[in-house]
């Protein structure tokens, strides 16, 4: 692996981690938020130190609506102009008025789908330039080895090539509608949570016990649920998506340059023993040649090799 292959893996990985620990920070404050609501109505609802079904099928009063105004004004700014934020928006509006407990569901989905609306931010942008950091590093590598190309891009012509691969699907859907699908599933779970409390009854135990629980795989726990979707993120759809753009770049790349040989680069993380192992091993490659990855989540990555 030459020395720039390696600053390349590591910056790789670095950007794998934060992706990581921005996107769990959302949905960290994004469950935080939820409880704080959640305690406003236990502690307003409640008479007998649990709070039930019944104390929530009543009528929204004025200072209910006071609630959902400050939640809009605090959450809803950027679904508003999203096609599929304002979708979630206008549903949760639309049972908003129904009773106390539709409120409190509308509420989360409302919560939830802003946080998921900053992740699919976020998570664009940090695609966008994992494509140009690839891009760039390619194109280095390829010069260094001996390969030219007559057609150069701007940084112009790279962003709108990386924008339009964020608009395109793999597996059959782009990545916002990836996150869309998982913030729907992430809104009806802690809503279904949240509603079979309410019909045991929901003390400050059972917030301790079961709603709020940790390490537990009951289907009740909201920090359980809230962290199945962190794993997606971390287990999935991170590293697919690095790997997809990262990838598109690589190609792009061999294609201008005419690029015959390819080297195999293991991952700076990679702290064990494995197939990738032998694949860096029996570098270089006939780009014709060049593996496919052999198992879920790899992230090593090709370069260009000496020309023969």
């Amino acid at each position: 692996m030459s020395s720039n292959a390696k600053i390349r893996s590591q910056q790789l990985i670095t950007g794998i981690i934060n992706d990581r620990n921005f996107i769990n920070s959302l949905y960290d404050s994004a469950q935080g938020s939820f409880k704080s609501y959640l305690m406003r109505f236990f502690n307003a609802e409640n008479t007998d130190g649990t709070l039930s079904i019944s104390d929530l099928r009543r009528n929204v009063s004025s200072r209910d609506y006071d609630l959902f105004r400050s939640v809009l004004n605090q959450f809803s700014k950027p679904l508003v102009t999203d096609e599929e934020g304002s979708l979630r928006l206008d549903k949760a509006k639309k049972i908003a008025g129904l009773d106390k407990q539709n409120l409190l569901n509308a509420i989360t989905s409302i919560i939830i789908a802003a946080h998921s609306k900053k992740v699919s931010n976020y998570l664009g942008n940090s695609l966008v330039n994992e494509y140009q950091y690839a891009m760039n590093f390619q194109e280095r590598e390829a010069r260094a080895m001996g390969y030219s190309s007559a057609n150069d891009y701007t940084d112009t012509q790279i962003m709108q090539q990386a924008d339009t691969l964020l608009k395109q699907k793999n597996y059959g859907l782009t990545v916002d509608q990836r996150i869309w699908i998982k913030n729907d599933k992430l809104t009806n779970q802690t809503n279904d949570a949240v509603n079979k409390g309410l019909m045991i009854g929901i003390t400050q135990a059972y917030m301790v016990n079961k709603l709020f629980k940790e390490f537990t795989t009951s289907p009740n726990s909201v920090a359980t649920i809230f962290n199945k979707t962190k794993n997606f993120y971390k287990n999935q759809l991170i590293n697919q998506e690095k790997t997809r753009f990262g990838t598109t770049a690589a190609n792009d790349v061999f294609n201008r340059y005419q690029v015959s040989m390819l080297n195999w680069n293991l991952a700076s993380t990679h702290s064990h023993s494995d197939m990738c192992d032998d694949l860096a091993q029996g570098s270089p490659y006939a780009e014709s040649d060049y593996p496919n990855q052999p198992h879920w989540g790899c992230i090593c990555f090709p370069s260009p090799a000496y020309k023969k």
